[in-house]
């Protein structure tokens, strides 16, 4: 194969070429990278600066309205004076298409007078319930039918929410705001709403047309751009829309569920490097072409003629050659001749010397030879030395092997052992432990070995018991005592351990150390101290229980804790709130009584629950006045919940003795205590079932289901329809009564259900019909209500025995339960509602008359429709 060859000249032309031309390759990539850096880092800025502006402008619309709501024109509730300064205010800020006064039912007016209602507005809602300030998404405006933003806020009267203001801002003031945020030449920026609805943008059209995620002709890189912002993220990412690359920076704006993007098309970028290419080339060639020439002159030349005299001094390297001089300005070239010449005559030297080292050599290649012959019989007798240590060597090796495999089992039963392992020094310091006791107390291995023992493991307040062990042990050279003793953790707890020692000795017979392996027994010992502790105590209140009880009366038999006090409480009224509101407030009413009575006396005092409403207090050497100050502080307590819960009445019939001095006889002073409770029980029985009676008929007022207007309204209904046909003055009180208490048992029925918006389930339904007969049980309880006990119970019946909870239908339902109902359902259907708006009178009457004879009773639809359709004046407005 013919050998390669090339002319110095080109290769330098070629070699700069190549190397400029990389240059200028890698500048212009890394002039393209810092251009689309310093263009990522504009836009993430100019976004995030964006999104703050945006911020810091609803902001401000939303403290002037604010400013405004607080007002004293606009919390007097004048509707003139109001309309007047709205419009005013219109006219000074022009950012608000319109400003509005709404009140807490939702009925409206503009600053041009105009109104509506707006109660099922989302922001209405919002205001109204939270009290706070609300900026709604975009909305079409019921005054002007336009694109708007609300930004609405209480107005607070003593504390309560009587009504809102709110401000009306078309979304084309927010896309102006917009559009002078331009990134390049045609970047620019948009926002759109959580659901990813465009609410403004340059464009017009697409504001509140446009969705990104629910268009089919989208590339998946620009919707994954848009799910980004909708969830509210910040940051830049590179998406492809219609063929186009873009750079989208995207980040939340403050206050509102709304993101600002700013997009830029990476044709900005490559428009600015166009030029760079021609330029790089340019310089290149230019460069190049002058430092071929430099080259040439100074280095090509030069080096032509040293190759000439290389070539001379091949065939006369053993003469003496003149001198000679390379023409070139230079430094290395002059260095490379001046250093060529000296190593010619070095090296016409260096073949002198060499042929007179050829005779020394020979003499010492024949003594070498004997030196070799008398070094391979050593070898001889060193391999045979080698091989008895290679024996040797091979026995340690087998019995070191057998020693590892003994200390590794060892070792791991000691390692995976669920039990703690130890050895310590005889100075205390540990010298090994195992990961179990690791594990458990939260060290590191590190953190214990060759520390003391005492210092990490030992509670400080055990450091002098367990020192003093320590020594005794050592100087008896004998395991003293086994026992259970705690282990300290890192984080501090404590860790009971059933611990076994067995001491170690040197080959002299010394104790070295102390070898120990301990049980973790802490979940068993807190689990006897639980079962001891359930033992005494009653598992709902805490208090002691019955059997301690009895025990503590066995105990204070005889005289050595006489006199001996004893006071007995029982909670009036408890199986009637069993009955009504369930065992779960029973229960809270116990735990309640519980907590009340444990703050009557000191922590050391015998608190019990001895029955199932029933508690008892000892008193061991306490005369008849210290249980009579006890007994006043009971009531006291009592008095002070009360009167700081006026929603649900707590009331104690206590009964109290004192034994004499000297023969104690216990059990006569519990039954002289009980026997004042019940005779205190009977006397106030009346008025406490009287007391939860009302009590409950608050709580369900308090749930917002029945008003004050709601049973006004009924009983002024059954009143008149009564009176007109003639009934008994007694039979019109009993109708009073029944139209305000007649929902009552409804105070028993769980808030999902009778709350509940939508359909109610089969077994929600049933739960829900339970109203009528937990009513009848406190209707019962209670004096006043005992007439109308049986209408509440039957006032869901309906006339073809299609009601509940009897099934009576026709005749054998009371007349005031059939009353009731036609009085209910008129009341009703003529009332607003929150999902919907009254009826008429006219449509009501329909109504009544397609169910007579199903639901209602059809001789009594006819009088009620002619009554009230001529004497309207007798029923209060509705609504």
């Amino acid at each position: 194969m013919k050998k390669f060859k090339i002319n110095v000249t080109f290769l330098i032309t070629i070699a700069l070429i190549f190397g400029l031309g990389g240059l200028s390759l890698l500048s212009y990539f890394k002039t393209k990278d810092l251009l689309i850096t310093n263009l990522e880092m504009h836009i993430s800025s100019l976004t995030l600066s964006s999104g703050s502006e945006v911020g810091l402008w609803l902001s401000a619309h939303k403290t002037e309205i604010e400013i405004m709501a607080n007002t004293p024109i606009v919390e007097n509730g004048d509707q003139e004076a109001i309309v007047s300064y709205l419009k005013k205010e219109v006219l000074r800020n022009n950012d608000f298409e319109d400003i509005f006064f709404a009140d807490s039912q939702g009925d409206f007016f503009l600053s041009s007078g105009l109104g509506g209602n707006i109660v099922d507005r989302e922001y209405f809602q919002k205001v109204i319930t939270t009290g706070n300030t609300v900026i709604s998404d975009p909305l079409i405006s019921r005054g002007s039918g336009n694109h708007t933003i609300m930004v609405a806020a209480p107005i607070i009267i003593k504390g309560k929410i009587v009504g809102l203001l709110g401000g009306t801002v078309k979304l084309t003031k927010l896309s102006q705001l917009l559009t002078s945020k331009k990134v390049g030449e045609i970047g620019e920026a948009f926002i759109v709403r959580q659901d990813g609805l465009t609410i403004a943008h340059p464009n017009q059209e697409l504001i509140m047309n446009y969705n990104v995620l629910t268009e089919n002709n989208i590339s998946q890189s620009y919707q994954a751009a848009i799910h980004k912002m909708v969830r509210e993220e910040a940051g830049l990412t590179k998406y492809t829309n219609q063929n186009e690359n873009k750079y989208l920076a995207f980040t939340p704006v403050p206050g509102v569920k709304w993101s600002l993007g700013v997009t830029v098309p990476l044709t900005y970028i490559t428009n600015q490097l166009s030029y760079l290419p021609l330029y790089f080339i340019g310089l290149t060639v230019i460069f190049s072409v002058f430092l071929v020439f430099l080259l040439s002159r100074w280095l090509v030349v030069p080096l032509t003629t040293l190759t000439k005299f290389t070539t001379e001094l091949n065939h006369k390297i053993h003469e003496r050659l003149d001198a000679y001089q390379l023409n070139s300005p230079v430094l290395e070239v002059q260095s490379l001749a001046t250093n060529f010449q000296r190593m010619v005559e070095a090296l016409q030297e260096s073949f002198r010397e060499l042929e007179n080292s050829k005779l020394h050599l020979k003499g010492e290649i024949i003594e070498r030879i004997k030196v070799q012959s008398n070094l391979e019989k050593s070898y001889e007798e060193l391999g045979a030395v080698e091989e008895e240590l290679r024996f040797n060597y091979e026995k340690l090796q087998s019995k070191e092997k057998l020693l590892r495999e003994s200390e590794r089992r060892l070792r791991s039963i000691f390692e995976n052992v669920q039990l703690i392992t130890g050895i310590m020094d005889k100075n205390g310091r540990i010298i090994y432990c195992n990961d179990f006791i690791l594990e458990l107390a939260g060290f590191k291995k590190e953190e214990v070995i060759g520390k003391s023992f005492f210092d990490i493991f030992v509670p400080s307040e055990l450091h002098k018991i367990t020192n003093a062990w320590f020594k005794e042990v050592l100087d008896s050279k004998r395991i003293i005592v086994h026992n259970v003793y705690p282990i300290q953790t890192k984080n501090g707890l404590k860790r009971y351990v059933n611990w076994n020692h067995t001491l170690l000795f040197d080959s002299d017979g010394n104790v070295s150390g102390v070898a120990s392996i301990g049980e973790d027994i802490t979940e068993r010992k807190q689990f006897q101290e639980k079962l001891e502790h359930m033992s005494f105590h009653d598992g709902l209140t805490n208090l002691y229980n019955r059997s301690f009880f009895e025990e503590k009366m066995r105990l204070l038999k005889g005289d050595d804790y006489a006199p001996i006090g004893l006071i007995v409480c029982d909670v009036d009224g408890l199986k009637l709130v069993n009955d009504t509101l369930g065992h779960g407030t029973g229960d809270k009413l116990l735990w309640l009584t519980a907590g009340i009575l444990k703050k009557c006396f000191r922590e050391d005092d015998l608190v019990f629950r001895i029955g199932g409403d029933e508690f008892a207090i000892l008193l061991p050497k306490s005369d008849l006045k210290i249980v009579e100050q006890a007994c006043y502080r009971i009531r006291k307590a009592v008095e002070e919940y009360n009167s700081e819960n006026l929603e649900f009445p707590l009331s104690l019939s206590i009964g109290s003795a004192v034994s004499e001095k000297t023969n104690v006889n216990v059990d006569m002073v519990f039954k002289e205590a009980d026997d004042g409770m019940y005779r205190e029980k009977l006397h106030r029985s009346k008025s406490t079932r009287s007391a939860i009676v009302q009590a409950l008929m608050k709580a369900l007022e308090a749930r917002d289901f029945i008003t004050e207007g709601h049973a006004d309204r009924l009983q002024d209904i059954v009143l008149t329809l009564g009176e007109a046909m003639g009934l008994a003055e007694r039979t019109l009180a009993d109708l009073r009564l029944l139209a305000q208490f007649h929902d009552i048992g409804k105070v028993g029925i769980p808030d999902r259900i009778l709350f509940k918006p939508g359909r109610l389930t089969f077994e929600e339904f049933k739960e829900m019909q339970r109203h009528s007969e937990i009513g009848h049980r406190i209707a019962q309880s209670a004096p006043d209500l005992l007439p109308i006990a049986d209408h509440i119970l039957r006032h869901h019946e309906w006339w073809n025995g299609q009601g509940y909870p009897l099934g009576l239908k026709e005749n054998d339902i009371p007349l005031e339960c059939r009353i009731l109902a036609i009085a209910d359902a008129y009341d009703a259907m003529t009332s607003n509602r929150p999902y919907r708006k009254a009826m008429s009178q006219e449509q009501a009457f329909n109504e009544l008359m397609a169910n007579s004879g199903l639901q209602f009773d059809p001789k009594l639809v006819p009088i009620f429709v002619k009554v009230f359709s001529f004497d309207q004046s007798s029923i209060r407005p509705i609504g």
